[in-house]
């Protein structure tokens, strides 16, 4: 039987160590073969238990910047496609 005193002075030690908001990379699908995991912010108190059962990692910063350009563009999508459904054209202006 785990110890349960042991366990959470593990997770609160890794939680000290870590700020209020942490960026975190899934190792499930690495160990299928997969490039990268998805990628997700969550709370510190919530990364330390999944960093102790090591199903996560910590996110490089390449990886979040990636990842936060990747959404951007996907916003930009959708609010081109709503302008567009509504008759708007969205036309980009190259400033020189």
């Amino acid at each position: 039987m785990p110890d349960l005193r042991k366990y959470w002075q593990e997770i609160r030690a890794i939680e000290k160590s870590l700020p209020a908001e942490v960026w975190l990379v899934s190792l499930q699908n690495l160990a299928k073969g997969h490039v990268g995991g998805a990628i997700v912010e969550v709370a510190g108190a919530v990364a330390a238990k999944l960093l102790h059962a090591k199903s996560q990692r910590l996110a490089t910063e390449e990886e979040v910047e990636a990842h936060k350009a990747q959404q951007d563009g996907i916003k930009r999508q959708i609010f081109t496609q709503r302008m567009r459904d509504q008759g708007i054209a969205v036309i980009p202006v190259v400033r020189r």
